[in-house]
């Protein structure tokens, strides 16, 4: 009986040893389970830091298209604004040739002479008695006249015309050196915003490598909680078992020690019986059941 009784004490002890594991097993999956969602929860973090950067990068992108797209329309309106300056360019060198041709025509009388000249001999035809002879010499005078006259009024024709186009190259030169400044402006912007695009890139490329570390040890932690879900259902079922050889071992010696002490009450009561004494219902039953009464 001692015997039996130290084999379930050990077994107890052995019980007790399991629960102390299993509890520690326990605690240490718990500990690696909260280690394992903090990494998640900055690896989530990290992961919507990149989508905030990628939005960023996407949106600097869109930007720098835009100006790169305007450049291009800028560049070619340039190009337009050169050619329209240099085909006034060319005709005003060319008027300039005709005025200098025109000026070796120039007649000995000055313009206000002529006009002066023309305007007296109009008013003797209209005011005084001449002959027709007389008449018609003053009208081929005057017809002289006025082809020399015509060439200051074509001069200045000319050089109203040469103004013309050189104010209008003035205005050129000024839209070409406005179109060259935005041209320039917009190539100084659209490299700021490539710049910061790139440094987000990198930023996500940092960011990644640090995510993907956090995930990575967030596999190894899942991995040691599942060897240690192994091992904790080992040792409840260890547990188990025990529990059940204990549970076992003690109705075993309670049914032992219940038909001992009803063997002892027999033969007490069996005793009592032969000196004729008094028994007890109980010991009455326990006689009576076993048909010795």
């Amino acid at each position: 009986m001692n015997e039996v009784m130290n084999v379930t004490e050990d077994r107890r002890r052995k019980l007790v040893e399991l629960e102390g594991e299993i509890s520690e097993l326990k605690n240490e999956m718990d500990r690696l389970s909260d280690e394992a969602r903090k990494f998640v929860e900055k690896r989530n973090s990290i992961h919507e830091k990149m989508k905030e950067l990628r939005l960023e990068a996407a949106k600097l992108k869109g930007e720098r298209d835009a100006l790169n797209d305007e450049v291009r329309n800028l560049k070619i309106v340039l190009g337009e604004l050169r050619q329209s300056y240099h085909e006034n360019l060319n005709a005003l060198n060319e008027l300039r040739q005709r005025i200098r041709n025109h000026i070796k025509t120039k007649p000995a009388e000055n313009e206000e002479y002529l006009k002066r000249e023309i305007s007296e001999i109009e008013w003797k035809i209209q005011t005084a008695s001449l002959s027709l002879e007389e008449e018609n010499r003053l009208v081929k005078r005057v017809r002289v006249l006025e082809t020399h006259l015509a060439f200051y009024r074509n001069l200045e024709e000319m050089r109203g015309k040469a103004a013309l186009l050189k104010e209008r190259m003035k205005k050129l030169r000024d839209e070409i050196a406005s179109c060259r400044n935005k041209i320039a402006e917009n190539i100084a912007k659209s490299q700021k915003l490539h710049e910061r695009m790139v440094e987000h890139f990198k930023e996500i490329d940092k960011l990644r490598i640090k995510a993907d570390w956090m995930h990575k040890m967030y596999l190894e932690i899942r991995e040691k909680i599942s060897s240690l879900r192994l091992k904790y259902a080992d040792l409840l079922g260890q547990i188990s078992a025990l529990k059940k050889i204990i549970r076992e071992e003690e109705e075993r010696r309670r049914t032992e020690a219940a038909a001992a002490l009803r063997g002892k009450i027999e033969r007490e009561a069996s005793e009592k019986l032969k000196r004729g004494e008094k028994i007890s219902f109980e010991e009455f039953k326990i006689l009576a059941e076993q048909g010795k009464i």
